[in-house]
């Protein structure tokens, strides 16, 4: 072709790959679609066929028009709506005149009016179809899970949270009932970062530099969850043990839609819609829990509040480009009453600005540019205990390169800058006693990573690569190479493997706690192998072995208190050793279930001592099901199991004259296991305007008195020392009514 081809409708796959076909004979290639071409943005303009002054544009100057563009959308018949089809991974047929005969495998259904198309490795795509059959075919990648829209909505006790809806996953464990914040493979929750839309988002849990009981992100704006628990790609730095990314939800062309809903712990809204050519998102929760403070923590517990809102704005600019700004507001309160006139108390407020801009310099590489900036303040404080103030400012700019190089080579590289300034005041447990800090910490972190990702055959991909950082306030710097593996030898078969180094500088929060202890950067090498076995018959089994060794690892110096953060160490060194399997089995679209175990050691040394690390939790098992009953009746249960975790254990000693509590050895004890039931029941009805939907969850059916922490303490009038045993949830009913339209 001398002059230049166009694909109507071909931000597509079939489209893309077309695209990308004709680019490599040689030809000039316009992709028009209302969608953008997430693969080939330099080749993009928006045109709407139904516009016959789309079509005259977008087809100037051309000789060969190349027809792929249908009005999808759903299926008028309940049986095609796309939002009966659980979430998964699907070997598609596509049916009519442009589609015949053709398969496509490895695509990633998330409910929603699109169909994301998650090739491993590979840039997201989107296709517009009807889903009317379905087989399971290949997994999301080593160590990689990702959660759509609706299997996170049918997971009973997430209460609307996305962090919540991945507890019962293999590898992935809470601190406790009550936290959101979620522990990777033996690492503590402040070694894995998490990620909006592809952007560090510091502060992403309420309750900062606290309990991280709730997170800041509606569950009514969230397409998908990927975590990645190891093995992790050079582009993302400052994480020793996983990555979880938080993807918001694409605005359907055209149409305005939203989420309402209230519930006897939550009250949500969220509204999406077209903005010019553009589009909007715009969310906000508020809660109260004052209805179950007195079940879950007696008398003591006055309140526990916390909001949160959410905007976010995308733009498509002139030559393909597209810009994305997102804000981020959030606060909360708790209070207290500790008796004997004591009171406990914590506030904390963040807000966050970000924005992302993709600019295509030509049809095979991508610019992105990405800035945010950050902030949050914290009070907290015990009468006569622990006590602090924090104020942070954090500033982040990035630029990084992605080119395409003939379908084989994926390169993709990037610099860094991250600021931060603030401090925190106050005192941090050392067991009996109590240590002022204050620290005033401000410094940068520059980093530059660069990666390939090679596939020199279809059934064989490697990524390799490294990145570089340097931080200012310890002055170290840190050189992480990582490489990974996979082949798929034959259908439904996929062998994978990855070694990299990791590193983490010492947070703001942990050199708080060290008390004036100088703390520098930790490392881990991860080296991680395993299997995957999909089957036609909707079965995968997922199969895993890991070892990490730490090098300066940071954590608690004494761990008295389970749910607190106490004084903590650098360690000289560290290992984790790691065995996880997950069976999957799903039946489109009546039911699925998942049966996980774990089995990790995590342990730490310092000055020749051994000791388990807080999240040494030996066995984790878990049992999810969920099914659809007709008529708009669904029902999910999920069932775990873990071994107790480590603690300092107290005694009480006395020489005839004076008494006190001497503190064990460092985690020498162990809690009781921990096993928990929970039941979801919910009806969707169908009205004119959208979809009405009533849920009941019944968290820890069978109430077991699951142990959080044990207490010791001395009470001089009496001459007694009494032992107090603290509890996790109790047996709760969660209702809750919601609509979408």
């Amino acid at each position: 072709m001398t002059a230049p081809g166009v694909i109507l409708g071909g931000s597509g796959f079939i489209g893309t790959a077309l695209a990308r076909r004709l680019v490599s004979g040689g030809a000039a290639v316009r992709i028009a679609d209302i969608l953008p071409s997430a693969a080939l943005p330099a080749l993009w303009q928006r045109a709407d066929v139904r516009r016959a002054e789309d079509i005259a544009r977008a087809c100037a100057g051309a000789d060969t028009l190349f027809l792929l563009a249908a009005e999808h959308g759903l299926s008028p018949r309940p049986a095609y709506r796309f939002e009966d089809v659980p979430a998964g991974v699907y070997l598609l047929g596509f049916e009519g005149e442009a589609y015949e005969g053709r398969v496509v495998t490895g695509v990633r259904v998330v409910a929603g009016p699109e169909v994301r198309v998650d090739v491993d490795l590979e840039a997201s795509l989107s296709e517009r179809i009807t889903v009317r059959g379905s087989t399971v075919e290949e997994g999301p990648g080593l160590s990689r899970r990702v959660f759509g829209r609706d299997a996170l909505g049918l997971r009973p006790a997430a209460l609307g949270d996305p962090f919540r809806a991945l507890a019962g996953t293999a590898g992935i464990t809470p601190g406790n009932d009550f936290q959101s914040e979620m522990r990777v493979r033996g690492g503590e929750a402040a070694e894995t970062t998490v990620l909006l839309d592809g952007q560090p988002l510091p502060y992403a849990y309420h309750f900062g530099g606290g309990a991280g009981s709730a997170g800041t992100i509606s569950g009514d704006l969230v397409d998908s969850l990927t975590v990645t628990t190891g093995g992790f790609s050079a582009e993302y730095g400052d994480a020793l043990a996983g990555i979880i990314d938080v993807s918001t939800r694409v605005t359907p062309p055209g149409r305005t839609t939203g989420t309402a809903g209230v519930g006897s712990m939550l009250a949500h809204a969220a509204f999406l819609g077209p903005a010019g050519e553009g589009s909007y998102a715009v969310s906000g929760r508020y809660s109260n829990l004052g209805l179950y403070d007195g079940h879950v923590a007696g008398d003591a517990t006055d309140g526990v509040r916390f909001h949160d809102l959410f905007g976010l704005l995308r733009l498509p600019l002139a030559a393909g480009a597209r810009l994305e700004m997102a804000l981020l507001e959030a606060g909360n309160t708790y209070e207290a009453d500790l008796g004997y006139s004591a009171r406990a108390a914590m506030s904390s407020e963040n807000r966050g600005l970000r924005a992302r801009l993709d600019l295509p310099l030509d049809q095979a590489t991508l610019l992105r540019l990405q800035a945010s900036d950050s902030g949050l303040a914290v009070t907290s404080g015990v009468t006569g205990g622990m006590s602090f103030d924090q104020d942070q400012r954090r500033q982040d700019l990035r630029v990084s390169m992605l080119r395409d190089l003939d379908g084989r080579h994926r390169l993709n590289g990037g610099l860094g800058l991250e600021r931060i300034a603030g401090g925190m005041a106050g005192t941090v447990s050392d067991g009996d006693t109590l240590l002022a800090s204050d620290l005033d910490a401000r410094g940068e972190v520059a980093s530059a990573f660069i990666e390939d990702t090679w596939r020199p055959a279809d059934t064989l991909t490697l990524r390799f690569g490294g990145r570089a950082d340097r931080s200012s306030p310890t002055g170290e710097t840190a050189l992480s190479p990582r490489f990974s593996l996979e082949i798929r030898p034959s259908t439904g078969f996929t062998a994978r493997c990855a070694a990299g180094r990791f590193a983490q500088f010492p947070r703001q929060e942990q050199m708080f706690l060290a008390a004036g202890e100088p703390l520098r950067m930790q490392t881990a090498d991860h080296v991680i192998a395993g299997f995957e076995v999909a089957t036609r018959a909707g079965t995968r089994i997922v199969v895993e072995g890991y070892r990490k060794n730490l090098s300066r690892p940071i954590g608690e110096a004494l761990n008295r208190y389970i749910e607190l953060q106490e004084r903590v160490a650098q360690f000289d060194r560290g290992t984790v050793r790691g065995a996880e399997i997950t069976v999957q089995h799903q039946v489109a679209p009546a039911w699925s279930w998942e049966a996980s175990y774990a089995w990790l050691r995590a342990t730490q040394t310092k000055d020749g001592i051994e000791s388990p690390r807080n999240t040494d939790q030996r066995h984790n098992l878990g049992l999810s099901f969920a099914r659809r009953l007709g008529r708009g009746w669904e029902a999910g249960a999920i069932a775990r199991y873990a071994s107790g975790l480590p603690y300092n254990p107290q005694q009480p000693w006395t020489n005839g004259i004076y008494f006190g509590i001497a503190l064990g050895d460092l985690n020498e004890a162990r809690l009781p296991a921990y096993s928990r039931l929970d039941l979801r029941l919910g009806r969707s009805v169908p009205a004119a305007w959208g979809l009405l939907t009533v849920r009941l969850d019944l968290l820890n059916v069978y109430n077991r008195a699951n142990v959080r922490s044990v207490d010791l303490s001395y009470d001089p009038s009496t001459g007694q020392f009494y032992r107090t045993t603290y509890y996790q949830s109790p047996f709760l009913p969660v209702l809750s009514l919601s609509a979408e339209f």
